[in-house]
């Protein structure tokens, strides 16, 4: 009788091991009290032959499908990046400039312009923009023979206090 029980105990020890391993979700939403099982689910995208769509996709799953997602055997090296949208040097120094301006007006509001305040400024912008100091040096360099910092300050609006 006992061997019966443990032979029947086995038996359902695997039927559950061979349910979880084709619904992989369904026993963490087993653990979690979930249903999986709702025929109220938007109508499932039907991407795997009709043999193998339960073992991919289990019931109340949305298959991920990304927008323009390519079909079929692809070689994941020749995929193309997505296009970064490429800025001249002119466009970083204005936004570094920008920004260190924006800081000294920031600081010009709080009355605390000292002889520190324009290192301390500069580190503040190194920071943001991950700047080494050398390229700090090369960007002051720049901006100075460009008299960037002065076409900045006359662009933004003067500040009450500042005056």
């Amino acid at each position: 009788m006992l061997k019966i029980l443990i032979k029947a105990a086995i038996l359902v020890f695997i039927i559950f091991s061979i349910y979880f391993i084709v619904h992989p979700s369904a026993c963490s939403n087993l653990m979690l009290g979930r249903v999986t099982n709702s025929m109220e689910v938007a109508p499932i995208i039907d991407d795997q032959p009709a043999g193998h769509r339960e073992m991919f996709t289990p019931a109340g799953d949305q298959p991920l499908s990304a927008p323009g997602a390519q079909e079929g055997v692809f070689d994941t090296n020749t995929l193309s990046e997505p296009e970064i949208p490429a800025y001249t040097q002119e466009d970083i120094d204005y936004a570094v400039a920008s920004r260190y301006v924006e800081l000294e007006n920031e600081y010009a509001k709080q009355n605390a312009l000292g002889k520190d305040t324009a290192k301390e400024i500069s580190y503040i912008v190194m920071d943001d923009f991950e700047l080494t100091q050398q390229e700090w040096e090369s960007f002051l360099q720049r901006a100075t023979e460009n008299n960037l910092f002065n076409k900045i300050r006359s662009e933004q609006p003067l500040l009450p206090s500042a005056q």
